[in-house]
């Protein structure tokens, strides 16, 4: 299953992991929390399982405390939280979804049992969106696998590891592409993660540290958003010229203290912006809208695609002369039919925010009764400068606290490959700012 060779990669990568000595301290002290957490977790979910509690009470719990002390786990988002929240809101027949959810969630004997179950699962919901009872938009039945693994983890976190999306890439790249089949992806990824671990002689929170850790170390942060080259197994033996890998964003505080100061907020958010503007026009193409990016912008590039190629070549006509240059400035924008359906600003730490608001401020008086999203993307960090910005008097004279949203940056990049997969209307983007982090006007 893992080739010596592969073993020998990842006790070098184990072995520089141990050396950082920051990044070992910080995930023992998350392994401490999660500790503790997970018994709390597993006494609420066998309140559940043993029908003290109902599904709506199990919900609304699993909804608060995940937000605050669970989310060491990293469960809220559109596999977890969101999914749940569907979940509990559209299956019809509540108390026979209940049932059938406390089959479901129960830890398996082995992994036939666990393949049996889980596909019981999909079938279920297949059964649904078939009948039209709800849409495959609202429930997507690829959300199972991470879902359903969330709590046979809780329950053995030896046995069965949560269904990462992150620790996939990491666990599966050597193993040529992840199946397609969501099922079957998660199987094959746990088969290979417990090897792995066995081999290494550690636990599964470790083997995930590491694989969180090992993905986040060949970062770049110039204006084309690549990643330096690094060496992966795969490539042990062959040629020095290796290609670049895919994009992937350093976390701020990681990225603060590797900088010198006068340097902070420089390239750092050159990068970022240029990767939310490529993940908003990639999310918008898929939800069948036309997509605009300020002109300035063209030629960045992100994941080996420029900016330029992902938008319209011109701005369609919009408004006079003098508040159509205002509008094509704006970082990203939705177009149906012509008309703007979605405006979006990045807000980065190097940026002005009351330049971004004026932008979305302009476009919302020049349209006064047309329905259209304003939001503006921003680290979780920067929402009270926003928030007080929102507050002065030229803002609250057009009510833009209640007409522009907040959506969390570290929400959307942690959904971003879910997003990418299986969006089909703009009304993901309102669930992400429903949810979380983000703030629904």
């Amino acid at each position: 299953m893992w080739s010596s060779e592969q073993i020998t990669w990842w006790r070098s990568r184990q072995k520089a992991y141990l050396a950082d000595r920051t990044a070992v301290q910080q995930d023992q002290a998350i392994d401490l929390q999660r500790t503790h957490v997970q018994q709390e977790i597993l006494q609420i979910l066998n309140s559940f399982l043993d029908g003290i509690i109902s599904l709506k009470a199990f919900n609304t719990i699993f909804q608060k405390r995940t937000r605050s002390s669970w989310s060491v786990f990293h469960l809220r988002g559109m596999s977890g939280g969101l999914f749940f929240n569907q979940l509990v809101q559209r299956v019809p027949n509540e108390e026979t979804f209940a049932h059938l959810l406390r089959l479901m969630i129960r830890v398996p004997d082995e992994r036939r049992e666990a393949q049996q179950r889980m596909q019981a699962f999909v079938r279920f919901l297949e059964g649904l969106i078939a009948s039209q009872q709800v849409q495959r938009a609202q429930l997507q039945p690829a959300r199972v696998p991470f879902f359903q693994s969330i709590w046979w983890h809780i329950q053995a976190q030896e046995r069965w590891h949560i269904f990462y999306g992150d620790v996939r890439r990491a666990i599966l790249a050597e193993h040529g592409a992840s199946p397609y089949d969501p099922i079957e992806a998660y199987f094959s990824f746990c088969t290979h993660f417990l090897a792995l671990a066995q081999a290494l002689g550690i636990s599964s929170w470790e083997l995930e540290h590491l694989c969180r850790w090992s993905v986040r170390q060949p970062l770049s942060t110039d204006t084309t958003c690549d990643e330096k080259q690094h060496t992966t197994p795969s490539q042990l033996g062959k040629s020095s010229s290796l290609p670049k890998q895919s994009c992937m964003l350093v976390r701020r505080a990681e990225a603060r203290s590797r900088q010198p100061a006068d340097e902070k907020g420089g390239g750092e958010g050159i990068a970022c912006r240029t990767h939310l503007q490529w993940l908003l026009a990639k999310i918008g193409h898929k939800v069948g809208c036309q997509v605009w990016i300020a002109a300035s912008d063209h030629n960045k590039a992100c994941n080996n695609e420029r900016l330029g190629n992902l938008s319209l070549p011109s701005l369609p006509i919009l408004a006079d002369s003098m508040f159509q240059k205002v509008i094509g400035k704006i970082d990203v924008l939705w177009l149906m039919d012509q008309e703007v359906l979605a405006a979006y600003e990045v807000e980065q730490a190097c940026t002005d925010v009351s330049i971004s608001l004026l932008r979305l401020y302009d476009l919302k008086a020049l349209f006064p009764d047309r329905q259209m999203s304003l939001c503006l993307v921003a680290p979780q960090e920067r929402f009270e400068k926003v928030e007080f910005e929102l507050s002065r008097p030229a803002f609250q004279m057009r009510d833009m606290q209640r007409h522009c949203a907040l959506l969390s940056e570290e929400l959307l990049l942690e959904q971003e490959e879910h997003i990418l997969r299986w969006a089909t209307s703009p009304a993901v983007i309102e669930d992400l700012i429903g949810y979380g982090n983000g703030r629904k006007p």
